[in-house]
């Protein structure tokens, strides 16, 4: 029986970070749905239309929101993972910077036979806060998503833009070599 490395990233981040605008855009590139200017439901799943990555994964999943703004309908993160998550071959999930639910999420995303990758927003990591103590959790992989603050939404989108970009080939490599 071959079981297919499933890809979950938890997007970590901060209010206001990128980490929903992200998301839209990247339903965007793999699936073709477009959500820049909508309201984006929780916990979807679309099937992969992008023409080198669904040779070999099929689905993607995305929460939408961090699982601190939906708490009340979550409860805990088991029960996100049991009730509410919608599994897929990729899946994007997000968080803020709460170490405890992070290193939970990490360790349901791989009794599902999800290889869990954390991205970083770099306009959330201040010294203060807690990316270092969550960089040290049970990752398979940690990427930095250059990110810099600003006050113009239209530069905002077009560097979310790129970094979709940035994602959808980091995808299309890891489909290639796994």
């Amino acid at each position: 029986m071959h079981i297919l490395p499933k890809m979950m990233f938890i997007l970590i981040g901060d209010d206001r970070t990128g980490k929903t605008t992200l998301q839209k855009l990247l339903i965007r590139k793999l699936h073709g749905a477009d959500y820049i200017d909508g309201k984006l439901k929780t916990n979807l799943s679309f099937n992969i239309h992008h023409p080198e990555i669904k040779r070999k994964y099929k689905t993607v999943s995305f929460a939408n929101r961090s699982y601190q703004e939906k708490i009340g309908d979550y409860e805990s993160i088991e029960n996100y993972f049991a009730k509410f998550f919608t599994d897929a071959d990729i899946a994007f999930i997000s968080s803020h910077l709460v170490h405890d639910d992070i290193e939970e999420m990490i360790r349901r995303g791989k009794n599902r036979f999800f290889n869990v990758y954390g991205v970083f927003f770099t306009n959330s990591i201040r010294p203060e806060n807690a990316n270092s103590q969550i960089s040290e959790l049970n990752w398979d992989e940690r990427f930095v998503i250059e990110n810099p603050w600003s006050d113009n939404d239209e530069n905002t989108n077009l560097q979310l833009d790129r970094i979709a970009e940035n994602f959808v080939d980091l995808i299309v490599n890891r489909t290639s070599i796994s």
